[in-house]
């Protein structure tokens, strides 16, 4: 099929360029048009403003589908509302797509759309209210305000399409997708994946009996990497456990300082998407303890390696991807006690995080895949055309 959609994206991004190629073989003339080339932790909207720390993934993001980077960072709000007419009016789109309401570059496309008449698609993360009182009142007017002009949503996941809903979004506006990353990289042979483990394993110091817990993440507050450490102490009398911590930001000083006075806890820093395949099959379950994740895409490369995961209730994966004693456990945030009463029967029964890994990775290929979620951003463009 041929047709006109432009993607405005932020930046190239490790978990949606997979998706855009696929999308580039599906639909013929489709375009991404960048913000910026990189990711900028500086912004007043990001969470974890100014303590993202620099961050080298590996991957070439910028092959496989026509793209043009706009660099309309530190533009005057003019010059913004120049380049992106420009692009609009020599495209002459039949639809636009965005990811997300944050940033001025989204609210100048609102403008052109309607201004134009041309359908907007909408992919946002967020499935909940946070922050304060005003910021609430504000965000109620003005998101309700964007919706409005929106053609058609695309909801990455149970929690997202049940935010949208909350909003008044009629089902027939919204198209089903599943968030994913490209599994292909992280899937290896039985054989690959154990020598890979054990090489993992003695470099570490940690024995094959051992019963590895893996986080993976940015060592923010809201990440609650202390309570997996929490966790790690009160199973150190039930056996071998042994707990990675992969990551770097604001709390990595304390937590390696904590992990050097711990038995058993190892802390290794921030790793790229290659380099944390090794962790991924030494591990024998991924905790993921966030207060609040919009989503929790690690999950999907872990579950890419058969390996299952213990979330908290607050992940955006909750109910999508972890199902309780199908590909994992779910707690509640910040309870400890009930995280480490799910974790007892794993340690006195190993076989049966193998039998969710399986069960996890059966459920990546068949539904958790950039075909799939390119396939959902097709049939809400033709939806809205």
């Amino acid at each position: 099929m041929s047709g006109s959609l432009i993607i405005f994206d932020t930046h190239p991004i490790q978990y949606r360029a997979p998706v855009f190629r696929v999308l580039a073989q599906k639909l013929p003339g489709f375009k991404v048009c960048f913000f910026n080339s990189r990711f900028n932790g500086k912004k007043w909207w990001f969470q974890e403003w100014n303590k993202i720390p620099k961050q080298e993934f590996g991957l070439s993001l910028e092959h496989g589908y026509e793209h043009v980077t706009l660099k309309t960072e530190g533009q005057s709000l003019l010059k913004k509302l120049q380049e992106i007419r420009k692009v609009i009016k020599t495209e002459q789109p039949q639809a636009i797509l965005v990811f997300g309401y944050y940033q001025v570059e989204h609210w100048i496309l609102r403008y052109f759309s309607s201004r134009y008449g041309i359908p907007l698609l909408f992919v946002g993360e967020t499935f909940d209210w946070r922050g304060h009182l005003v910021r609430k009142k504000l965000k109620r007017h003005l998101v309700q305000w964007f919706f409005k002009r929106v053609s058609g949503f695309i909801s990455i996941g149970k929690k997202n399409e049940t935010y949208y809903s909350k909003w008044g979004i009629p089902k027939t506006k919204i198209t089903t997708g599943h968030y994913c990353t490209d599994p292909t990289p992280f899937i290896l042979s039985a054989e690959k994946a154990q020598s890979i483990r054990t090489k993992t394993r003695e470099g570490l110091g940690i024995p094959e009996n051992g019963f590895v817990l893996l986080f993976v993440g940015r060592l923010f507050q809201r990440k609650r990497p202390q309570d997996l450490l929490e966790m790690h102490r009160a199973l150190q009398n039930k056996g071998k456990v042994y707990t990675i911590f992969v990551g770097n930001g604001e709390m990595q000083d304390w937590l390696q300082e904590q992990t050097q006075a711990v038995p058993n806890a190892i802390w290794v820093g921030f790793k790229n998407q290659k380099e944390l395949i090794d962790y991924y099959y030494a591990a024998d379950l991924l905790v993921v303890p966030s207060e609040f994740e919009t989503w929790g895409l690690v999950v999907n490369e872990a579950f890419s390696c058969e390996l299952p995961a213990l979330v908290t209730n607050a992940c955006g994966v909750a109910e999508d991807l972890v199902i309780s004693k199908q590909t994992g456990e779910i707690y509640t945030v910040g309870r400890v006690e009930e995280a480490v009463a799910k974790l007892e029967p794993l340690l006195e029964n190993p076989s049966l995080v193998k039998e969710w890994g399986k069960t996890a990775g059966k459920k990546i290929l068949e539904s958790f895949n950039p075909e799939q979620f390119a396939s959902s951003i097709l049939q809400a463009f033709q939806k809205a055309i």
